[in-house]
């Protein structure tokens, strides 16, 4: 038993030491990266609820159904939607890390009927995933990659069903360009998270 964990620890210790030992083909170990863009997943998926009854934004309204008189209306909007990456280079083409994003939707729900007052409603989400990164042999200033990402999801606002749910992300397809040092970065992604594309700035180091 006691050989088994020595042993077990030795090959720990050796994968450990081999990963620190490892870089990128320039000399970098890590990259941070800050983006900004894309809409709150919670927000479409909100909208997509047939249970709902929405603002109309055109001029001339349909005949609304008399039951939808009696349910409450619903106007949100988007609100920021941030994320902040770290990777580490396990070699030139795969690098793990994980991300810290931010989305939130806002606006107010009233009744057409009543004298109750519009209330302000609101739904917002930190998600903490591990996640990959696969980078695509390409240029040395154009560089393409994807990326897939799982993890939690903690939500506030009056809005929000439960706290805590799981999370997930995929990035079919991103690109970076300019310095290998600081670079400009754009990505498309989709999941439970942040969907639609998403501008940025990295940092290797």
């Amino acid at each position: 038993m006691k050989r088994g964990l020595l042993l077990l620890s030795l090959v720990l210790l050796a994968a450990g030491v081999h990963a620190q030992g490892r870089q990128g083909a320039d000399g970098f170990r890590h990259e941070v990266n800050v983006f900004a863009g894309g809409y709150f997943a919670d927000f479409a998926r909100l909208h997509a609820d047939e249970g709902l009854v929405f603002e109309k934004t055109w001029v001339f309204d349909e005949v609304e159904d008399l039951q939808d008189l009696y349910k409450p209306h619903y106007s949100l909007k988007s609100g920021p939607a941030l994320t902040v990456t770290y990777h580490f280079f396990l070699n030139d083409f795969l690098r793990l890390g994980g991300q810290v994003s931010y989305g939130s939707t806002s606006g107010k729900r009233w009744y057409k009927l009543g004298n109750k007052p519009a209330e302000a409603i609101s739904l917002s989400a930190v998600s903490v995933l591990p996640e990959a990164k696969l980078c695509i042999p390409s240029p040395r200033h154009f560089r393409l990659y994807g990326k897939a990402a799982a993890g939690l999801q903690y939500r506030m606002g009056n809005l929000a069903e439960k706290p805590v749910g799981l999370a997930w992300e995929v990035v079919p397809l991103g690109a970076e360009w300019g310095g290998l040092r600081v670079y400009g970065n754009a990505e498309f992604c989709w999941g439970s998270v942040i969907r639609g594309g998403r501008i940025g700035i990295g940092f290797s180091f």
